[in-house]
């Protein structure tokens, strides 16, 4: 494995920050990472794991190292009954290894499409689709303590996941490199009910006068769906949803009621809290299609900020900065982003 100096980042960010790494490795072989932990590079510098790109916006140069992940494996592991085990390195595609799950019709995931992230990345952030949530199909998460160089194994439980949460981002960040994920995934049966809970894609299968989906079905409704909602990545620079859904008191949601009664919201696991559409509190706030610049808005979803082709990192915060301000003043909520600032 050869370490690069002075790498631009642009092809591996999807807002395509044209940012420079002071060094560049790229990880292709789970021996490339016991080399790297213990070469100079790493020791002297600060570091940065990166998977796909897509959760991430570069502010400045980074002065350290980067290292790209581009682990590429799967493989069932196991098989029992009706339950399905399945070994996934971390630079797979998570879309692309969902879809190929469905097609062997192993269910659960359907709900968690076309989402452009990397396997790898997906436990750092928990990502979240149509009610459900990395953490419901993941059993396992293997990885390498970049401190001790051990190989552990962490259970679902260990990875104490939450709202777009997980371990990776607090106790173990900047120490754990996730290597392959172990996904618990169930074979596909004629009684098998998807989940369709959602308004959008009750609408879509009733449009289609379907009575009953498969998963393989409802993920390519679901496909439709993102495609309508979210700006073409081959078009425009964006990491996807920018901002977290935030949680609030359920006193504050019914006073906020009182003057929008057309918020939307969704339970949560705690007793009185409410998570609310950060997509729509930035639309309630008039900043739907809002432009500085090079960056802005989406006009198909208020929560996708895009870069239009010469917008840089502080033109990115700036506009972050501005839709904070913006909704903090009318709601008083606070938007936490979801996209990490390096």
């Amino acid at each position: 494995m050869h370490i690069q100096e002075n790498v631009s980042l642009k092809k591996y960010n999807t807002f395509q920050i044209d940012a420079k790494a002071a060094f560049f490795a790229e990880v292709q072989h789970t021996e490339d990472i016991h080399y790297l932990i213990s070469n100079e590079v790493w020791i002297r510098y600060p570091h940065l794991i990166l998977g796909g790109g897509a959760n991430i916006l570069f502010t400045k140069d980074y002065a350290g190292l980067v290292v790209k992940v581009s682990l590429l494996w799967k493989h069932i592991i196991e098989e029992k009954d009706s339950i399905v085990y399945v070994n996934v390195s971390a630079g797979e595609d998570w879309h692309e290894t969902m879809m190929r799950m469905l097609e062997q019709k192993l269910v659960w995931c359907e709900n968690l499409v076309y989402i452009p992230w990397t396997v790898g990345s997906a436990p750092v952030g928990n990502i979240w689709a149509y009610g459900k949530e990395a953490k419901d199909i993941i059993f396992s998460v293997e990885g390498i303590d970049l401190i001790s160089g051990e190989t552990k194994v962490l259970s679902n439980a260990e990875c104490a996941f939450d709202y777009r949460d997980s371990v990776f981002k607090h106790d173990l960040k900047g120490r754990f490199l996730i290597t392959s994920v172990i996904f618990k995934l169930q074979k596909e049966t004629p009684e098998y009910q998807p989940d369709v809970e959602y308004k959008d894609i009750q609408q879509a299968i009733a449009s289609q006068a379907l009575e009953k989906v498969s998963g393989l079905e409802l993920a390519n409704i679901i496909i439709e769906l993102r495609k309508k909602k979210l700006p073409d990545r081959h078009d425009v620079w964006t990491a996807g949803s920018f901002f977290k859904n935030p949680i609030v008191d359920k006193s504050d949601y019914d006073n906020l009621l009182q003057k929008y009664p057309e918020l939307i919201w969704w339970p949560t696991d705690e007793l009185r809290m409410i998570k609310l559409s950060a997509g729509q509190l930035i639309d309630l706030a008039e900043l739907k299609w809002y432009r500085e610049w090079y960056v802005g808005i989406s006009e198909k979803h208020a929560l996708v900020l895009i870069n239009y082709g010469w917008g840089t990192g502080p033109n990115m915060v700036k506009l972050a900065k501005t839709i904070q301000k913006k909704v903090l003043s009318q709601f008083g909520i606070r938007l936490e982003p979801e996209v990490l600032f390096v």
